[in-house]
């Protein structure tokens, strides 16, 4: 009996000291024998170490790791040279790569979405490389006459270049859907604020990646940014240029409810302020003549106080002696109408055209003067 409790013991002593493991990579890199490779984790908080080895002098190395889920990992021997891949539980990786090309021209087989990260990673090194050929063009014909017909032409060829690694991307997109690689080329960057795809323009693609990948891995920290970024974006553009004003309605300085709607057939400026903020107060006196210049023509201002007192918003507004619409929930920055026109600062306004149409935001004096003569004259 006592025999048998120090076998356990022995095997539990066993199993609490042994590491984990569920996948590997493993391969050679030709060039870099005995030198380190290692494999980080990547997360959206930075990048942690799973293992590291040394190549042998036969350029091999093995690599071992624990993940409970699909997840982004790099492969490196110099930081700034990384092969990107996705591991998943179970994955038994092999690459091939070499010294020159580490991370352009390497071979890998034994997991689908890390090949796939190399079919995108290579078409978008191959624009890269394009651009920068035009790039270099246009510098080395900065001293010529013609320059700006070389520009032009240069400029053609961007767009271009750009337009048909963008129709690669979204059918990537389309061909990965349910893979995390489609984040990778949703995320996608052609140079220091050049991003493939535009959150307001090609918000369709993120929520396509978002829904699909929200189905299949809930539980990774990528694609819950994701969801949480596209429901922001959502809400965002439900406010953007050339979009239906969110419906709103509040009760003005005698409790009766009054509803943007009911403005519906004339211009109308959605202006929010409070008695507290002095830059709104200064705000009004500009307004104030504006609207006397056209309010005859059909401008309205429907002014929506972010008070929190009644009192001292009923003495502003009869200090202010403007006869616009007035009209205030009392619920301060906790108000809905806050958060549904994604009010961060004060004054804050949206002009509205006769169809109920979002035409302009934080709008100047100068500005709604001049709109105002566009659409009422």
């Amino acid at each position: 009996m006592r025999v048998y409790q120090i076998l356990i013991f022995l095997l539990i002593l066993s199993s609490c000291s042994g590491r984990k493991y569920n996948f590997s990579v493993e391969g050679t890199a030709s060039g870099l024998e005995n030198s380190m490779i290692y494999l980080y984790h990547r997360s959206l908080s930075g990048t942690m170490p799973v293992d590291s080895a040394t190549i042998s002098d036969k350029g091999t190395f093995t690599l071992k790791g624990f993940t409970v889920q699909p997840d982004f990992y790099i492969l490196f021997v110099r930081k700034d040279q990384y092969i990107n891949l996705i591991i998943h539980p179970r994955d038994k990786i092999h690459v091939a790569t070499t010294a020159e090309n580490f991370n352009r021209d390497y071979f890998i087989e034994g997991s689908k979405d890390s090949r796939s990260i190399l079919k995108l990673v290579t078409r978008q090194n191959q624009t890269l490389d394009r651009i920068a050929e035009l790039s270099i063009e246009y510098e080395n014909s900065i001293n010529r006459t013609d320059l700006p017909k070389i520009k032009a032409r240069l400029d053609s060829i961007y767009d271009i270049v750009v337009g048909e690694h963008k129709k690669f991307s979204i059918g990537f997109i389309h061909e990965h859907n349910e893979s995390l690689v489609s984040l990778m080329a949703l995320y996608q960057q052609l140079g220091l604020k050049s991003p493939v795809f535009d959150y307001k323009k090609d918000f369709r693609y993120f929520e396509q990646v978002d829904s699909a990948l929200c189905i299949h891995y809930p539980a990774s920290e990528a694609v819950k940014d994701l969801n949480i970024k596209v429901t922001q974006i959502r809400e965002m553009l439900k406010v953007e240029i050339g979009t239906y004003a969110p419906r709103l309605t509040l009760p003005d300085i005698n409790g009766k409810p009054v509803a943007l709607s009911g403005l519906k057939g004339k211009p109308v400026l959605v202006n929010f302020w409070a008695s507290w903020s002095e830059a709104s107060i200064e705000e009004n006196k500009a307004l104030s003549k504006i609207y006397e210049k056209f309010h005859a023509k059909g401008f309205e201002v429907l002014q929506i106080s972010l008070d929190r007192s009644r009192e001292s918003w009923l003495q502003a507004v009869q200090q202010e002696q403007s006869g616009w619409i007035h009209v205030s929930d009392l619920a301060y920055w906790d108000s809905p109408v806050v958060r549904l026109y994604r009010i961060e600062s004060l004054p804050s306004n949206y002009l509205v055209d006769s169809k109920g149409i979002i035409i302009a935001r934080d709008i100047s004096a100068g500005e709604l003067e001049q709109k105002l003569t566009e659409l009422l004259y």
